[in-house]
């Protein structure tokens, strides 16, 4: 997503990494705000949720073709 300068002055200031944002939009919780605006908000109970599910999916693979899953599986212990 293309930041403004206001948003990439914020968050030089604010120390955000790159990669923040879009994580941010990927996990927080969407907010409703006037305007036509909305807001995403990184709550600790998303980073819980987040972690979880990292964890479940450790050692896990995903085989695509062409926007199809093909198979999924576990990966073998090295």
């Amino acid at each position: 997503m293309e930041l403004t300068g206001h948003a990439n002055k914020r968050s030089r200031q604010r120390g955000f990494q790159e990669g923040d944002v879009e994580l941010i939009m990927s996990f927080g919780t969407l907010i409703t705000r006037p305007g036509n605006a909305v807001e995403f908000q990184m709550r600790r109970k998303n980073i819980k949720h987040i972690v979880q599910a990292l964890d479940r999916i450790s050692h896990k693979a995903v085989l695509i073709n062409q926007e199809k899953v093909i198979t999924v599986y576990n990966l073998e212990k090295r």
